[in-house]
């Protein structure tokens, strides 16, 4: 008996762990090891991301094409990236509050880049443009009016966020917001339903307005005829886009209640990026409008020294330092001139995520666009 106990005790004996040294010495080896792998894992991580979300949008231009193919329309009930400041007759809109990318402050509408690329403006529609649309099978729109810049209460901007020049003094930051934003007077219903009514004045005025979101330019008032244009001439993402309006495709579109596709895709970047932006669909850059095309061939309506006719744009990934001059382009950048002025068929149409980022990407990550004649970027 004595023997068995004797040969047990030398067994556990043997079975004895790990040195507290040899832990700690593995713990280091390994920590080196992820230090060494974490950031290529990283690069994998974010090049899947950016092959998921063309994966979606080259899937988005397919279910576009095919509900073309089948209804000769666009899908009607699209997204109007638009805030209603009033829900009265006199509606005023303005482009939802755009992401200062700091989360300490709670989410924000767009993604900073989304509106960089796109420099929204209001554009108020007309008679004709309006009936327009509903040629193209867009007769309902749902307004998203987020208000994100608002405090719980909806009664005032939120203390910490930058929705105005002035408060960007005072806070010390910059506004992320090209247009001062407004606290509205009464708030719409978030995806607010509404009908693109064509009737209006014999000026083509509506009586019932309605704002749209307009790639770098529009006009800011129901009655208006002239146009307000970005002059910022960096960082665009397709020149092309000028003057056309962008919608969102989210679930309430006929494209999912058509049965084209079964749900709404979202984006991954911006799945990753909640904490800052909480709009989050895909969209669709819609064909210049004629009705477009017929406002700004106007010799008033666009701002002096600007060509729409012969827009100069150049493409590049790395930005130009300020001495870069478009004539001489010693760079040697990719060249292109372009014609705002010319409406365009229904199937030039563009898609775009709810970064900013279109399928299939141009040449260059950016674009830079001479919008006041001379030959340098400001």
């Amino acid at each position: 008996m004595k023997a068995v106990l004797l040969k047990k005790l030398r067994r556990l004996q043997a079975q004895q762990g790990f040195t507290l040294l040899e832990i700690l010495v593995v713990l280091t080896i390994m920590g080196f090891l992820i230090a060494m792998v974490a950031p290529r894992l990283a690069g994998i991580s974010g090049g899947a991301v950016d092959t998921v979300c063309d994966s979606n949008q080259n899937r988005m231009v397919s279910y576009l094409g095919a509900y073309f193919e089948k209804t000769a329309r666009f899908p009607d009930k699209l997204t109007n990236l638009v805030d209603r400041l009033n829900t009265g007759t006199s509606g005023a809109f303005q482009i939802p509050a755009v992401s200062d990318d700091n989360s300490e402050n709670g989410a924000e509408t767009l993604a900073a880049e989304f509106n960089e690329r796109n420099h929204f403006r209001i554009h108020y529609l007309n008679a004709s443009e309006a009936a327009e649309l509903k040629s193209l099978g867009i007769a309902n729109l749902f307004n998203l009016n987020a208000y994100d810049y608002l405090n719980e209460a909806g009664t005032a901007i939120k203390s910490d966020y930058a929705a105005t020049a002035a408060l960007a003094t005072t806070l010390g930051v910059e506004n992320p917001n090209e247009i001062d934003l407004a606290v509205p007077t009464n708030r719409g219903p978030a995806m607010e339903a509404v009908k693109v009514t064509t009737t209006g004045n014999t000026s083509g005025v509506l009586t019932t307005p309605l704002a749209v979101a307009m790639v770098g330019m529009g006009i800011p008032t129901n009655s208006g005829s002239q146009f307000t244009v970005t002059m910022d001439e960096r960082g665009w993402g397709e020149p092309d886009f000028l003057g056309r309006i962008v919608l969102g495709m989210g679930p309430e579109s006929s494209l999912i209640t058509s049965g084209i596709i079964s749900n709404a895709a979202h984006c991954p970047g911006g799945i990753q990026n909640a904490a800052n932006v909480t709009y989050n669909d895909y969209n669709v850059v819609l064909p210049r409008l004629a009705a477009t095309e017929a406002r700004l061939d106007v010799t008033s309506a666009l701002p002096a020294g600007m060509n729409p006719e012969s827009l100069t744009a150049v493409s590049y990934d790395d930005e130009p330092d300020s001495s870069y001059n478009l004539a001489t382009n010693t760079s040697n950048l990719r060249t292109r001139t372009f014609d705002i002025t010319v409406a365009q068929e229904s199937y030039q149409y563009a898609t775009q995520c709810p970064e900013g980022h279109m399928y299939p990407e141009d040449d260059g990550e950016f674009w830079g666009i001479s919008l006041d004649g001379d030959s340098t970027l400001d």
